[in-house]
């Protein structure tokens, strides 16, 4: 920091010394409309430089601002671009249009900061809404989005995959594509390789193609010892079918040009299934861990054709440590893991193995009427950390949208930003980050407002089972059901965003106190929100709602919970108040998202109604 303020003009003028640095230059005059860009620097008229200049690395920039100009050094066009962002905050965040004489040197912990995004749950977003989404993150220095494929995409060759998911079309990828690309962005493609395949496996066309044959049909002994939640149907695609490689190869030239990004997400996690049924003989003779990674290896040659690198989630390769050696090194792995307490150093295998890895932390929003706030914060800090230390080459942010996704991408704003900022700087702040949020996100000051967020993402965090929250499992639980008869739990819970480990009671006392608690966080948001200031992305009627379902589900325990007051005008005004709530829901989720598969969640609340 220096001394002194520099007013900056209404108008003036931009000098660019190359041509690179346009894409930067033009980006100012987003904020400043008053002014226009040139190649000759009139000291009279001009206030602002770019200049073209060697050692900031690639996305690197020197931002400098005097008592008479504003000067952005970089080497390339995407330094100059996030410094440009920079500016962007510098200048929102100054009164009057004084900013502060500084020196900035800045560049990137991670040169791949991501969020990835979950289009196949259920919901899928608006054109108009993703490329909100991509302006956004943009604004805050993330240069990769992606899109999670599963059957959500309208491919022409295969017309039954997501004919009643509201597919995304080519069309839409492509204008897209551009528009990230416009914004510094690589939209990288991602599409399900292997595993997470039942919505287009048990189509009859393709139930050949599943390792279970598409009905459950197993050949190893080894399939009575899954998990209850791993038994799916028709789950994963088999590795032994010849087949597959032909259908890949046609799903692969339709999706692939689409995209300029010369990268792929294969994906391939989660394969519970693989080697119970048609890969039975084939994983016996050569080795689970050897066909899943052949598997891997022949989906790289098909998409070297469109010279395309692939990338994959290492949750099922790291169980085969002597298949490691045997992976190409222009292929990257997704280390990914949701907990707070997640093993974050174990990326430390792959960094052994000498290849190129993301460290992949989550939202904590899905299974959750609201985003777990402390989890997801602990989640993305300590992976960044572990990343920076580790040598990742990129931090990948992910939101998903597990049963049906009724978690609103609104709700998810604070960790993305907060990924945003750990993938640009993993030694960042974390006590101030609440209230920086709120500043900048939505232009508040307010110590209530700060104090809100961080009050709810407390009581979002109840968490009785893995990455699912208390009150979501409440929320759609019919009576009877075992979360509402009042037993003692092992929980994880968080105070002023710090989580520790606690015996818990899910009753009426319990719902009573959070009715209480969640009535003084509306009231702020409320507030906010008539006020007509700094929420310009009307996200506050989705925390709103959020917090409503919350109170919902608090109060459910006051009526259905131990000790709670059961009776029929109690549940005729939780079924009126529920009814009331999937009117909300729906509206909501229109106003922004297509139709897509709205119908699984308001199956779930019809059949709670119908219940109560």
């Amino acid at each position: 920091m220096g001394r002194g303020m520099f007013s900056l003009p209404e108008s003036g003028e931009i000098y660019i010394s190359d041509g690179i640095l346009r894409d930067a230059a033009e980006e100012a005059c987003t904020f400043m409309a008053g002014y226009r860009i040139m190649t000759v620097a009139r000291a009279a008229t001009c206030c602002i430089y770019f200049r073209r200049k060697a050692g900031y690395g690639r996305q690197g920039y020197r931002l400098n601002i005097d008592g008479h100009s504003i000067v952005i050094e970089a080497g390339s066009s995407d330094g100059a671009f996030w410094g440009v962002q920079t500016l962007r905050q510098i200048v929102a965040q100054s009164g009057d249009r004084k900013l502060p004489v500084l020196e900035i040197k800045d560049r990137p912990d991670f040169e791949d900061r991501g969020l990835y995004y979950d289009v196949s749950r259920g919901r899928i977003p608006k054109l108009e809404r993703l490329k909100e989404l991509a302006e956004q993150l943009s604004h805050y220095k993330v240069n990769q989005f992606q899109l999670y494929i599963e059957h959500t995409f309208l491919f022409h060759g295969h017309p039954e995959i997501g004919k009643n998911a509201s597919p995304i079309t080519a069309g839409e990828i492509m204008e897209l594509d551009e528009f990230c690309r416009e914004r510094h962005i690589e939209l990288v493609p991602s599409l399900a390789s292997f595993g997470h395949l039942s919505a287009v496996l048990k189509l009859p066309r393709y139930r050949h193609l599943a390792e279970d044959w598409g009905i459950g049909r197993y050949m190893s002994p080894d399939a009575d010892k899954l998990p209850e939640w791993q038994k799916r149907i028709a789950w994963s695609l088999s590795p032994a079918n010849p087949a597959v490689y032909v259908f890949f190869e046609s799903l692969f030239g339709e999706f692939l040009p689409l995209f300029s990004s010369n990268r792929f997400n294969i994906c391939c996690d989660e394969t519970f299934d693989l080697g119970l049924g048609q890969s039975f003989e084939l994983c016996r003779k050569r080795g689970k861990g050897r066909v899943y990674l052949d598997h891997i290896l022949k989906l790289r040659k098909l998409t070297a054709r469109y010279g395309k690198k692939i990338m994959f989630w290492g949750d099922i390769i790291r169980k085969y440590p002597g298949q490691l050696k045997r992976i190409p090194r222009d292929v990257t792995l997704l280390d990914w893991g949701y907990d707070h307490n997640h093993s974050y150093d174990r990326v430390r295998d792959f960094k052994r193995a000498g290849l190129k890895f993301y460290v992949c932390p989550g939202t904590g929003s899905w299974n959750a009427l609201f985003p777990r706030l402390p989890e997801a914060v602990a989640n993305i800090r300590g992976f960044a950390a572990a990343g920076k230390k580790n040598g990742a080459s990129g931090l990948l942010n992910t939101d998903w949208g597990d049963g049906g996704h009724y978690n609103f991408m609104e709700l998810s704003w604070p960790e993305y930003l907060f990924g945003a900022e750990q993938g640009w700087n993993a030694g960042a702040d974390i006590k101030s980050f609440a209230r920086r949020f709120c500043r900048l996100f939505l232009g508040s000051e307010s110590a209530d407002l700060e104090k809100a967020l961080v009050g709810l993402g407390d009581v979002a965090q109840l968490q009785v089972r893995k990455n699912r929250s208390a009150w979501q499992e409440i929320f759609f639980a019919v009576p009877g059901d075992e979360i509402l008869r009042g037993t003692i739990v092992d929980a994880w819970i968080s105070a002023d965003g710090k989580i520790s480990g606690a015996k818990v009671k899910l009753d009426a006392a319990l719902g009573r106190k959070t009715v209480r608690k969640l009535g003084q966080v509306r009231q702020v948001f409320l507030s906010h929100s008539r006020s007509g200031k700094g929420d310009l992305l009307n996200v506050l009627p989705y925390w709103i709602f959020a917090v409503d379902t919350m109170i919902h589900s608090a109060r459910k325990l006051t009526v259905l919970g131990k000790g709670g007051r059961d009776s029929k005008s109690n549940r005729r005004l939780l079924r009126s108040e529920l009814k009331s709530l999937l009117g909300r829901f729906r509206s909501l989720w229109l106003e922004r998202n297509r139709i897509s598969e709205i119908g699984i969640t308001v199956e779930r609340y019809r059949k709670v109604i119908d219940s109560i």
